[in-house]
């Protein structure tokens, strides 16, 4: 009677203990799975974000990025420490994690020019090469009250000189006025002197400037030559004319 009494027994608490098992082994099921589903969701979260940019085909414009000054970004901040860690992303994986694509989009990446759109403004950068090592670079800020400018000589990943308008383009308005005109075209061309032109670098080594929105043929035909000129970079030169 003893004997079976144990053996009751024993049956008994290896049951509880296969139970046990069972049970234990059914919640690090569920934890492995619940973990699974996690790093998935962030995996995709992640892959979301990506934004691809090749380090190695792009890094003259990337080692350019870190040279600007805070100045190059005057509706915006990008500061230096920002952009190396942007740089050193892009360097070990060739793409970067967009956290926050309302405020910093990209629009386009490519050697000689790229695009950001800046919450409801625009900022892009176009480089131009005149020699091994040396390039004229441009920066363009744009926002709902116009744009602003910014030159720089780049030579040997140093800021050799801060340029401005008129050395890139020289007077450009000057060059679209007529000569001889039928009309007091005087106040017509202080009107020029507003932000009323726009700047096209899609074009890589030229650059549009128009403002056909503005100056319209009935209203200053009798002024202008036109309301646009095309600037085409001359390397040896280093300047667009």
């Amino acid at each position: 009677m003893k004997q079976l009494i144990f053996i009751i027994l024993t049956l008994i608490i290896l049951s509880c203990e296969n139970k046990t098992q069972k049970s234990e082994s059914t919640t690090s099921k569920l934890e492995d799975t619940l973990k699974l589903e996690k790093t998935e969701k962030n995996q995709n979260s992640n892959s979301n974000k990506k934004v691809a940019i090749d380090f190695k085909e792009n890094k003259d414009l990337l080692d350019i990025i870190l040279l600007l000054p805070d100045s190059a970004f005057p509706s915006w901040e990008w500061k230096l420490n920002d952009r190396i860690k942007w740089y050193k992303e892009i360097e070990e994986n060739n793409f970067y994690i967009d956290e926050n694509p309302d405020y910093f989009n990209q629009s386009y990446f490519e050697p000689n020019k790229a695009g950001f759109t800046i919450v409801d403004g625009f900022w892009s950068i176009n480089i131009y090469k005149t020699a091994e090592n040396s390039y004229i670079v441009i920066t363009d800020d744009i926002v709902g009250d116009g744009n602003s400018l910014n030159f720089y000589e780049v030579k040997s990943n140093i800021i050799n000189k801060y340029l401005d308008e008129k050395t890139i383009f020289s007077d450009f308005t000057e060059l679209i006025k007529k000569k001889e005109n039928t009309e007091n075209c005087g106040e017509k061309f202080e009107e020029m002197n507003d932000p009323i032109f726009e700047f096209d670098f899609t074009n890589k080594n030229k650059v549009e400037i128009e403002s056909s929105w503005y100056l319209t043929k009935d209203d200053y035909e009798n002024c202008l030559i036109g309301n646009s000129i095309i600037y085409s970079f001359n390397p040896k030169k280093r300047s667009l004319k």
